[in-house]
């Protein structure tokens, strides 16, 4: 078996749990930008006067942070576009699975997200679970 086909596998595997953290560091990198751009309200404080001030105050803070902190928001923010892109590669080498025949995939679907055990999904298709393995390792290896 060679190793693009173990890492198709073991992106498939993980295919969900993958686009959800994939979700969760997008809106990690919006709040970044906010904060960058001075929308985000955990800038600077209100003083003492403003807080008792009956008259409305700003909702929103001007980006005048210090440059460190700048700096710090600038290289959380490569970090996450980092790892953001490196989910994404994972996506697309799961997403190699959809170019196999249909009944490849509903076997590989039913194999490590249907929560079957391995040989009923070998009765199921009508395949031994050594044989079914190797069925999936082979069509797997052609398309890579």
């Amino acid at each position: 078996m060679k190793t693009m086909t173990r890492l198709t596998i073991a992106a498939y595997k993980e295919k969900y749990r993958i686009q959800k953290q994939r979700d969760e560091k997008l809106l990690e990198l919006l709040e970044i930008e906010h904060k960058m751009t001075g929308l985000a309200k955990s800038g600077k404080e209100l003083t003492p006067e403003q807080q008792r001030s009956s008259k409305a105050m700003p909702h929103t803070v001007s980006p005048n942070y210090s440059d460190q902190k700048i700096l710090s928001l600038i290289e959380r923010k490569d970090e996450i576009q980092a790892e953001i892109d490196y989910l994404d590669m994972s996506l697309r080498t799961a997403a190699k699975i959809e170019r196999m025949p249909l009944i490849d995939q509903q076997m590989m679907h039913d194999l490590y997200h249907g929560r079957m055990t391995a040989e009923d999904v070998a009765d199921k298709y009508g395949y031994h679970p050594k044989s079914m393995y190797r069925h999936i390792y082979r069509v797997l290896d052609m398309l890579l």
